[in-house]
């Protein structure tokens, strides 16, 4: 079912730079989305499983509710249509396609009771059925974790999970082989919220916080080389940051956005906690391990955005505009460098 809606037309918004960065305003989301972990699949974005505003009365988290809706948009049309509803509803669930099947892995489901009920489950979705199916059961439960397929097999690290019934960060890192799950070398840092991208069989993984230590974000960039099952630290980035996304144009690693908590001492001696939220576009030059920070920015703050590459173009997918469970959007970008 096309989503006649969401077809509004693109508008053109040209910001002049120095390496002719361009925004245009593509057709929106059918719903608010944040904690969005999109895929290409079969040429198109699929969107899954994301904390979706929603009306008071069965919002679990502010006005957000976990979905079960699947959400795709068809780059030629330009318009977005209803996928096959995923067997139970999801926020922060990784999706990654490994040819030709897409994989939904983790995440948490919610309730008003609790919003962060961290899963094992893995769904899968081919090209032929129209119906997500049952795949093989993560080893223990992950989300808020970075996804990708490295020499054709889907790699999961990072995140959640649970340790004697609490959620905790996690450095775990697991390869699905055939249908068993095997350990690899585990993340250097137990963190949560990073982003990641696979350039040549070399998985890069960059940002994310630390919640016990007072959700102290991160300025990492690591890279994994699976030949020696070993991981690597490169050039930190120029800003700290959790909640953030990326994608591979042209060679270049491109990050985007995220958020911030930190505690602050108020003037009665108390501590508080502060947000932000980013509007950054960052750039890692591969060839020569260095950040550089974009001249022009996103055209908002944002976290817990989804972003994917596709048609040497940039698509930047919903997000929030404060950090939390409030300011979250429809918007849908796409990025151009000219």
């Amino acid at each position: 079912m096309v989503l006649q809606a969401c077809t509004l037309s693109s508008i053109e918004r040209t910001i002049t730079a120095p390496n002719s960065i361009k925004w245009r305003l593509m057709a929106t989301l059918p719903a608010p989305l944040q904690e969005v972990y999109p895929a290409v699949f079969d040429g198109k974005v699929y969107v899954a499983g994301a904390f979706e505003k929603t009306a008071p009365n069965l919002a679990v988290l502010a006005h957000l509710s976990a979905s079960k809706n699947t959400y795709v948009y068809d780059v030629n049309k330009k318009t977005w249509e209803f996928g096959a509803s995923l067997p139970a509803p999801r926020h922060h669930l990784g999706l990654i396609a490994n040819d030709d099947v897409l994989f939904a892995i983790g995440g948490f489901d919610a309730t008003k009771r609790d919003a962060w009920q961290v899963k094992r489950t893995v769904f899968k979705l081919d090209n032929i059925h129209n119906t997500w199916q049952i795949g093989p059961e993560l080893p223990i439960p992950m989300g808020e974790s970075v996804y990708g397929v490295i020499n054709g097999q889907v790699h999961v690290a990072g995140g959640r999970t649970l340790n004697d019934g609490q959620l905790s960060d996690t450095n775990a890192h697991w390869v699905l082989k055939g249908d068993t799950w095997q350990q690899a070398a585990p993340l250097p840092i137990a963190s949560n919220s990073a982003t990641s991208v696979v350039v040549n069989n070399q998985w890069y993984v960059m940002g994310g916080r630390i919640n016990a230590k007072d959700f102290k974000n991160l300025d990492t960039l690591w890279r994994y080389d699976p030949e020696h099952d070993r991981w690597h630290n490169l050039a930190p980035m120029p800003q700290a940051s959790a909640g953030l996304a990326s994608a591979v144009i042209n060679g270049h690693i491109y990050a985007f956005g995220g958020e911030e908590y930190t505690y602050v001492t108020n003037s009665r001696g108390k501590r508080e906690m502060s947000t932000r939220t980013f509007d950054g576009v960052w750039r890692y030059n591969l060839m020569t391990d260095q950040w550089r920070t974009e001249s022009v920015p996103m055209t908002s703050t944002r976290h817990g955005l989804g972003v994917v590459s596709l048609n040497n173009h940039i698509y930047l997918l919903g997000g929030a505009t404060q950090a939390g469970a409030t300011g979250t959007t429809a918007i849908v970008e796409r990025l151009s460098l000219q």
